[in-house]
């Protein structure tokens, strides 16, 4: 349900998401896999943190009860592995973190999505079973950008960066 949609909803904006002057786009995920090749960038969806309280109406089964408001801060974790020695080195990294912002400040709203995080076409008059309303995205978010590392087996620079973005669900129960 909503841990479920929701990072599944945020994977789902992410994936295969171009970014300007690289020729692969961002590759993202819910659970890496145990051994990733770190061959273009990278994004991480974790659910971070929750605060839920009822926003209206009563108790009672769905169709007949009020709405639960959760307030999600969602973790993006963004990595990339680059050669120093590339002309772009200082805006690379940098286009990966602005091209996930600019997609999520984009993301249509308000939106109806499934239990597996599956978007909703509108209009909706009769939202199925288990689904939630996501009704703000990237409308308040921080960013940690780590200090760029230098691994030392394979000289290259290893970037990351976190988002924790607030997304406004709201959920019948």
């Amino acid at each position: 349900m909503p841990l479920t949609s929701i990072q599944l909803y945020v994977q789902g904006l992410l994936d295969e998401l171009p970014v300007p002057g690289m020729s692969q786009p961002l590759t993202a995920y819910v659970t890496p896999p145990i051994v990733d090749k770190l061959a273009g960038p990278k994004a991480y969806v974790w659910g971070g943190t929750l605060a839920v309280s009822r926003q209206s109406g009563n108790r009672g089964p769905a169709g007949a009860a009020g709405f639960k408001k959760l307030m999600w801060d969602a973790d993006v974790w963004l990595i990339y592995l680059t050669n120093p020695n590339d002309a772009s080195v200082d805006t690379e990294f940098p286009q990966v973190v602005d091209a996930v912002m600019a997609q999520l400040w984009s993301t249509r709203m308000p939106l109806w999505i499934t239990s597996l995080g599956v978007p909703i076409p509108s209009p909706v008059t009769d939202p199925p079973a288990g689904a939630s309303q996501v009704l703000e995205i990237g409308e308040e978010f921080r960013m940690e950008y780590s200090p760029v590392h230098t691994p030392a087996s394979n000289r290259m620079l290893f970037y990351s960066a976190r988002l924790a973005l607030q997304i406004y669900e709201a959920v019948q129960a």
